[in-house]
């Protein structure tokens, strides 16, 4: 591989969308989903079965929501059918079922694919990271806030269900001046309240809350994980404005996720994020192929295990002098330290009193 332009070349044969594929993914992924979650409600209406029936259901019904939602993540680039109108009408389905509306947290998606591993335009559809420098220097409060946050059990089951389910019923930021954003968001909103309304009439808010806290609360731990272990990992891609390129931060810095046939089928393929990073115009039934048939693809990919990934969880630092991702005991930092000045500000005797 000469450069990372060659790179993107050998995904544009796979940066089609096919009807076929497409569809029969939609229809398997739907089946799958809707038979889980009624058998679950069965199980909670029906005396003498036990609630860890439901519950056992729940994992099956996860993995169903998050590849609706990978497929709703698919439609926001335009790659999984086609023709642009039939993404919109089968991203705006898919929005409705997994409580996201998609052309909303679209938007902010492309800005994370403009600026991924750029560390001057972080933030936007990301999960949150701070430089050892800008920890070294935060107030107490800031870093109080942001261990709070990067801690796991917080990031996963807390913030990431908070998310899914609370912070995307209204628009935010930049888009909440556009018209676009509030119809996104509100046109989701009345979307789910008549579907989550008509099963509540159906079967009563407790069978209902019995259902869907687990599957949601799951599934959005599950999403949160997959998009936050693909970039958060020791030897990842972070570099200033000045240095960075696009097709860099996606093979370097964007992981190969290697969890075999059956997990990569469950959560959609999206473990092929580094091709995904390269060509997000390739649909995720189409990655696994592009990934077999070029080896250069390969080479530069980092390739992260199951059991590896597990590590990653505790990393919440990048350190810019060693060039990796660190956890706040590598990164040598507490909560107590004195405040430190940035190394560019300098202090006369007047200023500092003495």
């Amino acid at each position: 591989m000469s450069n990372s332009a060659d790179a993107f070349r050998l995904t544009r044969p796979y940066a089609t969308a096919v009807y076929r594929s497409a569809l029969w993914q939609l229809a398997n992924t739907l089946a799958l989903y809707a038979c889980t979650i009624a058998l679950m409600f069965w199980t909670v209406t029906t005396p003498g079965i036990p609630y860890v029936a439901t519950l056992a259901l729940s994992l099956v019904a996860s993995v169903g929501y998050m590849r609706l939602f990978m497929i709703g993540h698919d439609t926001s680039h335009d790659s999984f059918m086609p023709k642009k109108w039939e993404n919109v009408v089968v991203g705006n389905l898919m929005g409705v079922l997994t409580n996201t509306p998609v052309a909303y947290w679209g938007r902010q998606h492309h800005l994370h694919h403009q600026g991924n591993g750029n560390l001057d335009k972080r933030g936007d559809g990301d999960v949150q990271m701070m430089t050892v420098e800008e920890f070294r220097t935060a107030s107490v409060g800031q870093r109080i806030g942001y261990r709070v946050y990067r801690n796991p059990f917080f990031l996963f089951f807390v913030a990431a269900p908070v998310h899914f389910v609370v912070l995307q019923r209204y628009p935010f930021g930049h888009q909440s001046k556009a018209l676009s954003g509030w119809r996104s968001v509100l046109g989701t909103d009345l979307g789910i309240l008549l579907y989550y309304g008509a099963l509540i009439a159906a079967f009563g808010w407790s069978a209902f809350l019995q259902v869907y806290v687990p599957v949601v609360w799951l599934s959005a731990a599950g999403a949160v994980w997959l998009f936050y272990v693909q970039h958060q990992y020791e030897g990842t891609y972070f570099e200033r404005q000045s240095g960075w390129r696009y097709q860099d931060a996606a093979l370097e810095g964007s992981s190969f996720y290697n969890i075999g046939p059956f997990l990569h089928w469950c959560c959609a393929n999206i473990g092929y994020h580094h091709i995904h990073h390269l060509n997000p115009k390739v649909p995720n039934y189409r990655l696994p192929t592009c990934h077999a048939e070029t080896p250069d693809l390969r080479e530069p990919a980092y390739v992260l295990s199951l059991r590896e990934s597990i590590s990653t969880a505790t990393l919440a630092l990048w350190d810019e002098d060693r060039q990796k991702l660190v956890s706040f005991k590598e990164a040598g930092v507490t909560l107590g330290e004195p405040l430190q000045m940035p190394p560019d500000s300098i202090l006369t005797d007047r200023e500092v009193g003495t």
